[in-house]
């Protein structure tokens, strides 16, 4: 008897440690397939409901600790956001229970990643915050791994972990009958060691060999950043001692950012651009900040792309928040506004304009532009197929900074582009299509926050840019299809009875 409760407790034990490293800002990559595993092991020895309610305590703990780093947001939100989170992700669990006397069959292993990647599909779909929590970007540092996306999206990812914990389980139950396991077991390795190949083909063989282009990617200085009175411009007596003031600094800003960019085009750089924001300016005074971008991109003969926040005191949503590109002779040729704002602070305050990626040919092959947040959302991403070249201007804060760019990367994975995010108050990152990661800065510990990157100039067509996510309707008709057989072979062995 105590024997038993000993081990329950040091079973909970470790699902707990493995729940805290299995998503979010300290995973580590194996503890998913592990926790999923033991988790799965362990409702299916409880009663339905009382497995799914240890289901959704353990995913409540790991979504949680993992994901408790956002604070521009009410002290509720997060409790909020983890119990709708850990509720959905729970009932793959529920649904497994239901077929608990059918499990004997291999195909049965199908019904518990089927179900996990559709209401994971779903959820994402309704998320404010896009894609965070994903259970793809947990095996972020699983390069070779990772570029089966290109093909099927981030759900293969969630298919491959989840379909893991459950032939394991199948394999542990039925231990003793080895001639039944083999096909089970061929199966899985077989598809698990094909996406293995692919993805050593797609880096190793299938690389790049195009020519690159430096491109220098730079953030503003933390001492000259500023920050603007929108209350003080709005009151008559301070109205223009507050615009002066205003004036003053943000001068000395994006002066000195024209000052590094004239520096970086220099020393060889053709593309040049500035984290999100990084440049302010009222808007009263916003175009003379373009003519000044146009005559350095003219004169120094570069692509320059300035990431500004645009601020208009008279409206109540005072912030535009823009990437505006110049090509070498001076003509603005993208114009781009945030497409997705953050949930929280940042939608309050941001004006925004549907203006769409826009790309445009270059000498470096076609170039295209997004804003931070808008990386979070593969959906959007999508009108950017085709790029050569991404440019992404972004900003973060300290807790959220490492999780939130490796998860940036599965964009270039899935759409075929070479990429830059420039952060500030974050990691900045370099990487080919293949989410090979180039070039790297951290802002907090680089004084001279100036990112080079030899960036190739060629990107190339992937097959998930053309099929979107038609492997989330694969697993939705595979589920309805086991589920027909399964059912329709226990009619058949009951009657045989």
């Amino acid at each position: 008897m105590k024997t038993n409760i000993i081990k329950k407790i040091l079973f909970s034990l470790v699902l707990v440690i493995l729940s805290i490293f299995s998503n979010g800002q300290y995973v580590v990559f194996f503890a998913i397939w592990i926790f999923t595993t033991m988790l799965l092991f362990a409702v299916r020895k409880l009663p339905r409901w009382k497995g799914f309610l240890i289901a959704f305590l353990f995913i409540s703990i790991s979504y949680y600790i993992g994901f408790d780093f956002v604070p521009f947001l009410p002290t509720i939100a997060p409790i909020i956001i983890t119990l709708i989170f850990s509720l959905l992700a729970s009932l793959p669990y529920l649904v497994d229970s239901f077929f608990s006397k059918k499990r004997k069959s291999f195909l049965s292993t199908l019904i518990f990643p089927c179900s996990v990647v559709l209401i994971e599909y779903v959820y994402h779909q309704f998320n404010q915050f896009g894609t965070f929590g994903h259970f793809a970007y947990t095996q972020q540092s699983q390069l070779i791994f990772l570029q089966s996306i290109s093909i099927f999206g981030l759900g293969y990812i969630t298919f491959l972990i989840a379909w893991f914990a459950s032939v394991s389980n199948w394999i542990y139950e039925y231990k003793n009958e080895w001639k039944n396991l083999k096909k089970g077991i061929l199966i899985y390795s077989l598809v698990f060691g094909l996406t293995l190949i692919f993805g050593s083909y797609r880096v190793q063989i299938q690389k790049h060999n195009s020519e690159t282009v430096r491109i220098a990617s730079i953030s503003a200085i933390d001492s000259l950043k500023v920050m603007v009175d929108i209350q003080g411009i709005n009151k008559k007596e301070t109205e223009n001692e507050v615009k002066i003031e205003t004036r003053r600094n943000t001068s000395i800003l994006n002066q000195n950012l024209f000052d590094r960019s004239i520096k970086e085009a220099e020393a060889g750089a053709k593309i040049v651009f500035w984290a999100e924001g990084n440049a302010v300016i009222l808007k009263e005074d916003e175009k003379e900040l373009y003519k000044k971008a146009s005559q350095v991109a003219l004169e120094k003969n570069i692509y320059l792309g300035i990431g500004v926040a645009v601020i208009d005191p008279s409206n109540s949503k005072f912030l535009e928040n823009k990437f505006i590109l110049f090509n070498n002779e001076g003509k603005k040729v993208i114009d781009y506004w945030k497409g997705i704002s953050v949930p929280g602070g940042e939608v309050e305050i941001s004006n925004n304009k549907t203006t769409g990626i826009q790309k445009i040919e270059t000498d470096y092959g076609t170039i295209a532009g997004v804003i931070c947040f808008d990386l979070d959302f593969p959906n959007y991403l999508k009108d950017a197929s085709g790029s050569d070249i991404l440019l992404a201007p972004s900003n973060d804060w300290k807790e959220v900074a490492k999780l939130h760019t490796d998860m940036s990367k599965f964009r270039a994975i899935e759409q075929g582009f070479n990429f830059i995010r420039q952060t500030s108050l974050g990691i900045s990152i370099g990487t080919d299509y293949t989410g090979e990661v180039i070039s790297e800065m951290d802002d907090f510990t680089d004084n001279n926050k100036v990112m080079i990157t030899r960036l190739p100039t060629k990107g190339t067509k992937t097959i998930y840019s053309m099929i979107g996510d038609t492997f989330i309707a694969l697993c939705l008709l595979l589920l309805i299809l086991t589920i027909i057989i399964l059912k329709n072979k226990n009619q058949k062995k009951e009657a045989t009875n």
